[in-house]
C-alpha cells in the first residue's frame, strides 16, 4: 500500500508545446500521439488491471516485449527481455475479530473497520497466542538522530504498536530528525522492518490520514485479499508473524483500557528520552493461508551506448495494478490503473521511441525498466537491485515515472529528491532554459521520496529522482493545481475509476514535464561522470565504495 498523491508523480521526459523548451540539432521530438497510443491501450480493459501473476500481467508483459522488439530495444537479461521473480500469493482466512484483551475488560476490532493485518511469512498457519502487547512509540532505531525507540525493553516475541510518521512530523520541530518532511523511518515499511529485526511477533501501526498522509480507504484497499510476496527461499521467515494497522479511534480505546490517554503517550513518544513499555494487555490472532506459488516478471530493453555502453542510464515505470475485483458492486470491477501507472509505462515508451530516432546515438547505455510489484511494496525493483542485470557501480542514475501530471502545464516543478544529489545541477539548468521555477516535493510530510521504484536504487546508492508538475497552473488560479490533485486522488487513486479520460486529461502538461526530464536525461546519457550524492545524504558512502571498485 503505497499513497503517492498525484501531483507528487512522474519523472522527466518529453515533447514541449510550441515555444515552451531549448531544442538542439540533436533532440528528436517527443510524440505526443505516441504517448496517448500507449495509455489509452496499456489502461484498456483487456489489460483486466495489470495484476502481477493474472492474465492481466501475461497481456501486459507481451505487449511491453513487443513494443520493446520493435523499437529495436536489446534484452538486458541474456537473450530475455524478462527478469522472473518467484512470487506467492498469500490468500488468508482473515481473522473476522481482534480481542485486545486487559485486567479491566476488552477492545473488540472488526477486520476492515478497525484494523488489518496480513503476513509476509510463507506459513499455511500463522499462531499469536496471548502474547503482550508493547507501545514502542515511533517504533524507531536511527543512531544519526540519537533515537532509539527499542533501547531498554525486550520485545522478542511480543506484539509492537507504533505511531506511523515520525517525531519531527508530530512536534513540527524543525531540529527534530527533519521536522514536517517525512524520513524513511516515518514510513509503515521502514516500521514493519525494524519491528521484524527487533524480534516482535507482530506489529500494529497506528492510523492517522494526516500522519500517514492517505485515508483508511487506503489501507484497506491495500491489506484486504490475497497478498502478493516475494519468496526469498526461507519462507520470508525473518519478518514478523503479522503486520497490521489499527485505526485512531480503536487505538484510543486500547490505550483507555490500559489506563492510558493515547494522545499524551503520543506527545511523550515524540520527545527524546521516551521509553517503550508494555501495556499490560495481550492479544491472539491466527490465520489460515492459502498459498500459491507463482511467477512475476520486470521488464528490460535497452540501446546500447556508442562510447561507454558499460555505463548505464535507467529510465523506469511500474506496470503493476490491482487487476479486477469482482465481488466490487459497481457495474465497473476492473482496476485500469490509467494515471497511475500506464502515463508512467508509456512514458519511458515513449523516451524509448525519441532516443531511438535521434540522429547521434547516446554515448552511455540507456535503459527501460518496466517494474512488476510496486503496488505491492515496491517488490519488483526492490529484487531488481538485489539481483541486478548490469553492475549496480556502471549505473549513472535512475530516473522514475510514476504517473504523468494530467492537469494542464505548470509554472514550476516540484522534484522530489531536490537538493540529495548533483542531479541538482542538470535539473537546475533545464529548469531555467525552460523558464521554470524549482520546489521541493510540495508534500514532504508525506515521504513521497520513499513511496516508489527509484527509492531502491537510492538505498543502493544509485542518484534517482522523480519530478512532478508543481503547484501553479499557467493560467488558472493559483490553489488550482492543489484543489485538482487532491480531488483526483480522493475520487480516483487505487479506485476503479482510475480511467483513461482524453475529455478531461490536459497531456500538453504531461508533454511538458516528459521534456523536461528528456532535457535532464541529456546531461546522464552523453555525460562522463558520475553525479554524486550531496553531503550527509545518507546513501553517499555507499556511492563512493561503489565507484572504488
Amino acid at each position: 500500500m503505497r499513497s503517492k498523491p498525484f501531483l507528487l508523480s512522474a519523472l522527466f521526459l518529453l515533447l514541449v508545446f510550441s515555444g515552451c523548451s531549448k531544442k538542439s540539432s540533436s533532440e528528436s521530438q517527443l510524440d505526443q500521439q505516441v504517448l496517448i497510443k500507449h495509455i489509452e491501450e496499456i489502461s484498456s480493459d483487456k489489460f483486466l488491471g495489470r495484476k502481477p501473476t493474472t492474465k492481466g500481467e501475461e497481456v501486459t508483459i507481451s505487449y511491453l516485449v513487443d513494443e520493446y522488439k520493435k523499437l529495436g530495444l536489446l534484452p538486458l537479461n541474456g537473450d530475455s527481455y524478462l527478469q522472473p521473480l518467484p512470487i506467492v500469493e498469500i490468500s488468508p482466512d482473515y481473522p473476522k475479530q481482534l480481542v485486545i484483551k486487559g485486567k479491566n475488560g476488552n477492545v473488540v476490532l472488526n477486520h476492515g473497520n478497525d484494523f488489518v493485518a496480513v503476513t509476509k511469512r510463507i506459513e499455511e498457519r500463522i499462531e499469536v497466542l496471548n502474547n503482550d502487547i508493547v507501545f514502542a512509540g515511533y517504533g524507531i532505531v536511527a543512531p544519526e538522530y540519537n533515537w532509539n525507540d527499542y533501547e531498554g525493553i525486550d520485545v522478542k516475541n511480543k506484539i509492537v504498536i507504533v505511531m506511523v510518521n515520525d517525531p519531527g512530523f508530530a512536534t513540527n520541530d524543525a531540529d527534530l530528525f527533519t521536522g514536517r518532511k517525512m524520513t524513511y523511518y516515518g514510513r509503515w515499511t521502514y516500521k514493519y522492518e525494524e519491528a521484524a529485526r527487533q524480534g516482535a511477533a507482530g506489529i500494529l501501526i497506528i492510523h492517522e490520514d494526516g500522519a500517514a498522509s492517505y485515508p483508511w480507504g487506503v489501507v484497506q484497499n491495500g491489506r484486504m485479499g490475497s497478498q502478493l510476496v516475494v519468496d526469498d527461499g526461507k519462507k520470508n521467515g525473518s519478518a514478523c508473524k503479522f503486520e497490521g494497522w489499527v485505526t485512531l479511534k480503536k487505538a484510543r480505546e486500547i490505550f483507555s483500557l490500559a489506563g492510558l490517554n493515547l494522545d499524551d503517550e503520543l506527545k511523550i513518544a515524540a520527545k527524546k528520552g521516551f521509553k517503550s513499555r508494555p501495556l499490560g494487555l495481550t492479544t491472539s490472532l491466527m490465520m489460515k493461508n492459502k498459498l500459491t506459488f507463482l511467477t512475476t516478471n520486470n521488464v528490460l530493453g535497452y540501446i546500447p551506448g556508442s562510447e561507454r555502453p558499460d555505463e548505464y542510464v535507467f529510465y523506469m515505470a511500474h506496470w503493476d495494478h490491482f487487476g479486477y475485483d469482482s465481488t466490487l458492486t459497481t457495474e465497473d470491477k476492473i482496476f485500469n490503473g490509467a494515471v497511475d501507472n500506464a502515463t508512467g509505462v508509456a512514458g519511458i515508451l515513449t523516451i524509448a521511441q525519441a532516443i531511438k530516432d535521434l540522429p547521434e546515438k547516446p554515448k552511455r547505455s540507456t535503459v527501460f525498466f518496466a517494474i512488476t510489484m510496486e503496488e505491492f511494496g515496491l517488490l519488483g525493483s526492490n529484487f531488481y537491485v538485489n539481483h541486478p542485470l548490469v553492475p549496480i557501480e556502471k549505473t549513472v542514475a535512475a530516473i522514475n515515472l510514476d504517473g504523468l501530471n494530467i492537469f494542464g502545464p505548470t509554472k514550476n516543478f516540484s522534484v522530489i529528491g531536490l537538493g540529495l544529489s548533483e542531479l541538482d545541477n542538470y535539473i537546475k539548468e533545464e529548469a531555467d532554459e525552460m523558464g521554470k521555477t524549482l520546489m521541493p516535493e510540495m508534500n514532504p510530510e508525506a515521504g513521497s521520496y520513499f513511496r516508489s521504484d527509484h527509492f531502491n536504487f537510492a538505498k543502493v546508492g544509485v542518484p534517482a529522482v522523480y519530478v512532478s508538475a508543481g503547484n501553479e497552473h499557467i493560467t488558472q488560479p493559483k490553489d488550482y493545481m492543489q484543489k485538482a490533485s487532491d480531488k483526483w486522488v480522493r475520487e480516483n487513486y487505487h479506485k476503479v475509476t482510475d480511467n483513461y479520460d482524453p475529455t478531461s486529461w490536459n497531456f500538453e502538461g504531461m508533454m511538458e514535464q516528459l521534456q523536461f526530464i528528456y532535457n535532464v536525461s541529456k546531461h546522464l546519457i552523453d555525460g562522463t561522470t558520475f553525479p554524486q550524492w550531496n553531503e550527509n545524504v545518507p546513501y553517499r558512502k555507499i556511492r563512493e565504495a561503489m565507484l572504488k571498485k
